[in-house]
């Protein structure tokens, strides 16, 4: 029995068919930068592959949150410093106020100024950032306050339009979970346990100051300016507590850039090609091709009938 194709010839189809195959891999590598194509290119790095990209998902979410809520944060920390400054110069106009040389008429001068300041605080109070009012807890699509318009001099001189509490926790890039929210009464209405204003509530302080200087009264003035010093150390620590929340979310935030990088560069070597490699291989293929079709074609070509003669 004589064979189709001589071994020399099979032996030659074997060897381009694998150099070509080479060259095909060099090829797709470089065309779409990835070590596999599929899953069945390589079953056991398929798992790790899937875990790093959901990582890497799960992180950038996590670091999109942080940001909007470092946006928050620096926000309502601005407008808790605002309302410091405001307060202090409601005691400076309260001291003022103090002074025996003030008539009724000059004292109401500086009521209208610390009504001023009441107004000031009101809109501080109802910052917000894009529609969330940042000191608004768990209602952040409502303002939190409004001016008492029907009775002013009652109290604080305003409405509370809100009564929740702040629960959320930010997550960071650990799974650990932080608050930075306080609401608008906790910062600027702060309450007795029995629901009576605390001494050092600032809304009540600011108008009470207001009244006394509207009704030039010299012990209420006294009363009230040390009411407004005791408001305006309670919002420093509020202060405080902003600063402790910017620097956790700082802090969170440079951990899930790091932890962005660190992904990257697991998934990276884990499935992005050698470009220098393929290229070289891709080149050697190509020689090793042409080559072995040059030396094939230079062959002497005999067949049956040479030797029959």
């Amino acid at each position: 029995m004589i064979s189709g194709i001589d071994p020399s010839a099979a032996q030659f189809l074997a060897d381009l068919s694998q150099t070509q195959a080479k060259m095909a891999h060099a090829q797709r590598e470089l065309s779409s930068g990835l070590k596999f194509q599929d899953a069945s290119d390589a079953p056991d790095q398929v798992s790790d592959i899937l875990k790093l990209r959901a990582d890497i998902s799960r992180n950038a979410q996590v670091e999109s949150n942080l940001s909007n809520v470092k946006t928050q944060v620096d926000a309502a920390e601005q407008a808790v410093s605002n309302a410091e400054q405001l307060v202090e110069q409601a005691r400076t106009l309260g001291a003022q106020g103090v002074n025996g040389t003030q008539t009724a008429q000059s004292r109401a001068a500086l009521a209208q100024q610390v009504q001023s300041i009441h107004d000031q605080l009101i809109s501080l109070v109802n910052t917000q950032v894009g529609n969330t009012y940042v000191f608004g807890g768990d209602a952040p699509q409502s303002a939190p306050y409004a001016a008492d318009t029907e009775d002013p001099d009652t109290g604080g001189g305003v409405v509370q339009q809100t009564t929740v509490q702040a629960t959320r926790q930010i997550e960071d890039p650990l799974g650990n979970t932080f608050p930075v929210d306080l609401t608008a009464q906790q910062i600027f209405d702060h309450q007795n346990p029995d629901g009576t204003p605390a001494s050092d509530n600032v809304f009540v302080a600011i108008n009470q100051l207001r009244i006394a200087l509207q009704n030039n009264d010299d012990a209420a003035i006294q009363n009230s300016v040390a009411a407004v010093t005791q408001a305006g150390d309670f919002l420093n620590r509020q202060l405080g507590a902003y600063g402790a929340a910017q620097n956790r979310v700082s802090a969170a935030t440079d951990l899930a850039q790091k932890l962005a990088l660190d992904y990257q560069t697991a998934l990276s070597d884990k499935q992005d090609a050698d470009l220098t490699q393929a290229i070289l291989e891709l080149n050697q293929s190509q020689i090793q091709e042409q080559a072995s079709l040059q030396a094939r074609a230079q062959m002497p070509k005999t067949s049956l009938f040479d030797y029959l003669r």
